[in-house]
Order: C-alpha cells, then sequence, then structure tokens
C-alpha cells in the first residue's frame, strides 16, 4: 500500500489522487490545486505515449499559470527540499522535483505545458541540456533587452531583419565587413 502523499503547500495535509491524464496518475492539492506526479506514475504513462510531440509556439490566449510561492517546497513523498528549475522555453515559470523523481506543479502548470505540448517531456526539465538551452535563452533576451534600450527597437528591428536577409548569403562577411 503506498504511503500517503502530503502536499507540499500550506498546512500539507493528504492530497487526494486523481487522474491527470488518461492512464497518468497524481495527486492534487485541495487547499493550493498543485500537483504532485510520482516518478513511477510518470514512468507508467510516458512510456504508453505513442511519441513525443512537437512544441507549439506561445498563444496569446495561454492559461494563466498562479505562482504560490517562491521558498523551497518539501517532497510529498519523503518530506525532503525540492529541487526547483526553471522551464523556460517562453514558461515563466519554475517546477519542482523530489529526489524520488516525484515533480510537483503549482495550479495551471501542467496545462500550460499540455498547451504547448510539453507535458509529455517533464523527464528532461532538470537535465543539464535543457537547463543549458534555458540560460541560453535568457542571456539573448537580456542581450535583447540591452539592445533596444541602447538602440531603440525601430533600430533593433531593421538590424534583425538585416541579420535574417544574411542569414545563408553567400556573401554575409562583405555585408558584415561593411558595417564595421
Amino acid at each position: 500500500m503506498r504511503q500517503e502523499i502530503k502536499s507540499p503547500i500550506g498546512a500539507r495535509k493528504v492530497m487526494q489522487k486523481i487522474s491527470l491524464e488518461e492512464g497518468l496518475v497524481a495527486y492534487q492539492c485541495e487547499e493550493s490545486a498543485g500537483v504532485y506526479i510520482t516518478q513511477q506514475d510518470y514512468w507508467s504513462w510516458i512510456k504508453k505515449q505513442p511519441e513525443r510531440l512537437e512544441h507549439l509556439p506561445v498563444f496569446e490566449l495561454a492559461r494563466s499559470v498562479i505562482e504560490t510561492e517562491t521558498v523551497a517546497k518539501l517532497c510529498p513523498e519523503t518530506s525532503t527540499i525540492m529541487m526547483r528549475c526553471k522551464v523556460g522555453h517562453e514558461f515563466q515559470f519554475y517546477i519542482d522535483r523530489s529526489r524520488t523523481g516525484g515533480i510537483w506543479l503549482d495550479a495551471g502548470e501542467w496545462g500550460a505545458l499540455k498547451d504547448r505540448n510539453f507535458h509529455d517531456e517533464l523527464h528532461l526539465i532538470f537535465t543539464e541540456p535543457w537547463q543549458a538551452k534555458v540560460l541560453e535563452q535568457q542571456r539573448q533576451l537580456m542581450t535583447k533587452n540591452l539592445l533596444e534600450k541602447k538602440l531603440g527597437l525601430e533600430l533593433l528591428e531593421e538590424i534583425e531583419s538585416l541579420k535574417k536577409k544574411l542569414e545563408g548569403h553567400p556573401h554575409r562577411s562583405y555585408a558584415v565587413a561593411y558595417i564595421e
């Protein structure tokens, strides 16, 4: 018999077993509406999926995500501190992972991931390659923000347009040399 799974939020009440997707068992906190998926339940579900889904772009009407806390959470299974990682890929939230491999998602996060077909990649978010890409995306955004501040939006857009035109151009290096 499985031990009681306690919420990492608030009073740490026992969570209710739910079906998050067909064949995917999760445990939901009645206080926060967050969900916890054990590693065993996740892998059982992922093995039954036909193949990884193609990522979809950000939609204007994406589901809202409620960030309930920014402090460390305790694992619902072991009461140890969970690791927190940024999802990236234009998602503005973090998810938490237990040393058991279980994953905690705050209210709305599963829906946001599912809306863009990232829900079948929870196991990848905590890997070095994924997190390296998240850091690179953050670096690119910081660079773009700095350039927009220094050059202005109009000039930056013109430069980005020119950059796209020059991609793959056989004489790109001449254009770059001319600008310098």
